[in-house]
């Protein structure tokens, strides 16, 4: 029952500070929104999956990292990235483990775009069609668990980074997710090759075919840069967003079990073209050569 108690009261924090980022961020939309006249519907939705999603991680992540901590201790290189507590030092701090962090969630990330079986549960993130800062935390469940084994963990094994310990910069770092997906008219210039900023990630969200797979990186888009990925925004560039098929997600029961439909659906046509004849092989002649095909022509 500890472990319960400990979880909500978890959950109650964490929904506390998203509900005030939420609401600053919605205010500096109102000023100048890249989207207008959003639907309050797609927004409606997105609240609601939010705290149901910040419930599930509170929940699941803290046994899964304490799970795993051991096997990170005991098998992991562990290079040590370790810098004094000065004010500089911790904001390098920060931004060397945002860094490496980046480059795992860039391929991650690519991943998720790249193969059949992965895109099914990334594919709620990119349904919403009215991208705002309530996006931010529009990630199917079970995607959070899955980020863990397959950034964290690696990170972990290969690193021993110091925790930042100057609060507000880990906090004004954590925010930089939410940042990227308001929905706001904010170019950032030439700047856009050096940080990730909203009009910048819009364009991973596009409907648009010129800007299909491109813009992976959470923060730094030299990593977009560097693998040939990178799409820089226009002047005044600020696409339409959601799924090139235009699918729906925005229901509770979809967003929960849309990856497990998919999946099953794939699972389905695997087994049928498994199941389907060959093409029947003629025996050879009496040369030895294999018949010709006589429906050539």
């Amino acid at each position: 029952m500890q472990f319960l108690a400990d979880a909500l009261a978890n959950f109650r924090v964490q929904i506390q500070l998203v509900a005030i980022i939420f609401a600053v961020a919605m205010l500096i939309e109102a000023l100048r929104p890249a989207q207008p006249r959003q639907p309050w519907r797609n927004v409606a939705f997105n609240l609601g999956y939010t705290a149901f999603v910040v419930l599930v991680n509170a929940l699941l992540l803290p046994p899964l990292l304490q799970f795993l901590q051991p096997l990170v201790q005991r098998h992991g290189l562990q290079i040590p990235i370790h810098f004094p507590d000065g004010l500089g030092w911790q904001a390098l701090q920060a931004l060397v483990f945002l860094f490496i962090h980046d480059f795992f969630y860039y391929w991650f990330h690519r991943a998720q775009h790249r193969f059949p079986f992965a895109w099914p549960l990334h594919k709620l993130h990119h349904a919403d069609e009215s991208v705002n800062v309530t996006t931010s935390l529009r990630h199917h469940w079970l995607e959070e668990p899955f980020r863990v084994w397959l950034i964290l963990v690696p990170i972990g094994l290969i690193f021993d980074q110091k925790p930042v310990t100057i609060s507000w910069i880990a906090t004004v770092l954590g925010l930089f997710g939410f940042f990227v997906h308001m929905n706001v008219r904010l170019p950032l210039g030439s700047g856009t090759w050096i940080f990730a900023g909203p009009q910048w990630h819009r364009l991973h969200h596009s409907i648009e075919p010129q800007h299909t797979d491109r813009n992976f990186a959470a923060f730094f888009p030299i990593f977009d840069i560097a693998f040939g990925t990178y799409c820089k925004p226009g002047n005044d560039e600020y696409p339409a967003t959601g799924l090139h098929s235009r699918e729906n997600l925005n229901s509770p029961w979809r967003a929960v079990v849309s990856p497990f439909t998919d999946w099953a659906r794939m699972l389905g046509k695997q087994a049928i073209t498994q199941q389907q004849p060959g093409p029947v092989e003629q025996p050879p002649d009496q040369d030895g050569n294999a018949a010709a095909n006589q429906d050539a022509g």
